[in-house]
């Protein structure tokens, strides 16, 4: 399963309302230039995403000082309930840069019970990797090198991921 920007919307938006131009800030502060990307892809998501349901776009209820009285985006249930879905949704077979890119959000917006389950569900799953990859064998050296290579990423993917809990914000 690929990050889909719609999905990095929502889960930044858990962590309260914010402008179009709010989101696109937070995700350059999150992951900088790595994953660089545009205000106008953030403002079609926003768009998207209110068709959808999954979002309310409200003008400020009071002119804010260097806001540009940008209108703030809103989870509604629905969204909320997507946000942490897929935040959550992790497998064996997920790709590392994926489950990075998750964790990451989890650690900055998801709430303290979603970020438990993305936590316990990603650790199990990376447990399950790991497994997997010790009991695949092979006498090919390219196919046991790349095994072995496979098994170290799993291991500091778990080792990261139980050091995430040290970097969540204070509730």
């Amino acid at each position: 399963m690929t990050v889909v920007l719609d999905d990095v919307v929502l889960a930044l938006l858990a962590a309260g309302p914010s402008s179009a131009y709010e989101i696109w800030h937070r995700h350059r502060e999150i992951f900088g230039d790595t994953r660089r990307v545009d205000l106008s892809r953030v403002m079609n998501s926003v768009t998207r995403l209110e068709r959808a349901g999954l979002l309310r776009v409200e003008a400020p209820a009071t002119a804010q000082r260097g806001s540009g009285n940008r209108l703030s985006c809103r989870l509604t249930p629905a969204g909320r309930a997507r946000q942490a879905a897929w935040l959550c949704e992790v497998g064996p077979d997920m790709q590392s840069e994926d489950l990075y890119v998750r964790g990451m959000l989890a650690v900055d917006a998801a709430s303290p019970a979603t970020f438990e389950e993305f936590l316990s569900n990603s650790l199990a799953a990376t447990r399950l990797r790991i497994t997997r990859l010790t009991a695949a064998g092979g006498t090919d050296p390219a196919r046991r090198a790349r095994t072995a290579f496979d098994q170290e990423s799993a291991r500091a993917l778990a080792l990261w991921l139980n050091q995430l809990p040290e970097h969540r914000r204070p509730s």
